[in-house]
């Protein structure tokens, strides 16, 4: 019961705090973007190891991202290098009552304006689906059947059996699709089984 609660309010909360977030939006042109954010859960080694891969990916192509991590502990496991600048965490215990995250790291990494945002989480997670929602990030991608999708400029349908690498490599492939195409304009209500904007 308690925790029903908790969820209620918090989601009250959270379309509450971005309902009141204003941002420049972006189109989704990968070439013209330089930073990028990237939302994780990087409580297992396998998935940090692979978000590892798609930064360094972006980084060789000239973009500039930065990474915040959600440890589902209170501190880093042994295979979280020391925080730097271009990627960082937040923890379990930097969770309200209702699981809203707070801390200098978080607030920072909300009020960047990114070019573009992406939420590469598989299922839904307050922590990171609250900083998606309230980012000033220019645009915002994440999965369609994401609790916060009404956040997102950009969603993808994920197959039930999509994994992470799939899901990050299809929005840059999109992206670059999109690029290539060189529209000069992106009509909001045109979507496919993979996407839509």
């Amino acid at each position: 019961m308690l925790e029903n609660i908790k969820s209620m309010y918090g989601n009250l909360q959270l379309k509450r705090e971005a309902n009141k977030v204003e941002r420049v939006r972006k189109n989704p042109d990968l070439q013209s973007a330089g930073t990028i954010g990237i939302l994780y859960d990087a409580t297992t080694k396998e998935v940090f190891e692979l978000v590892k891969e798609f930064y360094l990916d972006l980084k060789q192509h000239k973009k500039s991202p930065v990474s915040l991590g959600y440890i589902d502990f209170n501190e880093a496991l042994h295979f979280h290098p020391l925080a730097r600048p271009e990627a960082d965490y937040f923890f379990k215990n930097q969770q309200n009552w209702y699981q809203k995250p707070s801390g200098a790291v978080v607030e920072n990494f909300i009020d960047e304006p990114f070019d573009m945002l992406i939420n590469l989480t598989l299922e839904d997670n307050f922590a990171i689906d609250y900083i998606s929602s309230v980012s000033k990030a220019g645009l915002k991608i994440g999965r369609a059947e994401s609790a916060v999708a009404f956040c997102y400029d950009m969603t993808f349908f994920l197959d039930k059996d999509a994994d992470l690498r799939s899901f990050a490599y299809m929005i840059i492939h999109y992206l670059s699709n999109i690029n290539n195409e060189k529209q000069a304009s992106i009509q909001r209500n045109r979507s496919s089984h993979y996407y839509s904007i």
